[in-house]
């Protein structure tokens, strides 16, 4: 089934208008200077949480689009991180999660910008999702969480990038 044009053009707009909020909340990191900024680590994690639903949501529309799949699961990821971090409070880190995000916000918006295109989308992500994948196994493990299932959880969403 092919995505009603309507839907995946409101889709697109909501998640840039996201993900431009997204790229303050990643300064406002990068530029924290005193304390540690829980709350804008959970904003950062809530709105790519709302993106993440939506993208999954178009999923069951049309289960095997690459653009959209790679956008659930990089924010599902990123949500995760972005909590973990938030209960794990190492101000160490947060140069590298700034770092991260940023590069990850800017993969999501050229993705978004080219989701109209099967094989765009496809090409963009093949380029990126190497990349983005090894940075995320090694910032996984550096906000591992205590837990084995938690753990579980985090190796089974790289799986799936």
């Amino acid at each position: 089934m092919e995505l009603d044009q309507e839907i995946l053009t409101d889709f697109c707009t909501e998640s840039s208008g996201l993900l431009t909020e997204l790229e303050d909340v990643v300064e406002a990191l990068e530029e924290a200077a005193e304390g540690f900024p829980a709350e804008r680590l959970k904003e950062f994690s809530q709105k790519i949480d709302r993106i993440m639903g939506a993208a999954k949501t178009l999923l069951s529309l049309e289960p095997n689009h690459l653009g959209i799949t790679f956008l659930a699961n990089v924010s599902e990821m990123c949500k995760t991180m972005g909590y973990q971090a938030a209960a794990l409070q190492r101000v160490s880190l947060l140069p590298i999660f700034a770092g991260f995000w940023a590069e990850t916000v800017e993969v999501m918006q050229e993705v978004l910008l080219h989701l109209g295109s099967k094989e765009e989308t496809k090409a963009i992500v093949e380029k990126r999702s190497a990349t983005l994948q090894k940075r995320l196994a090694w910032l996984a493990e550096k906000v591992a969480p205590g837990s084995e299932e938690e753990k579980q959880k985090v190796v089974a969403l790289l799986k799936k990038l």
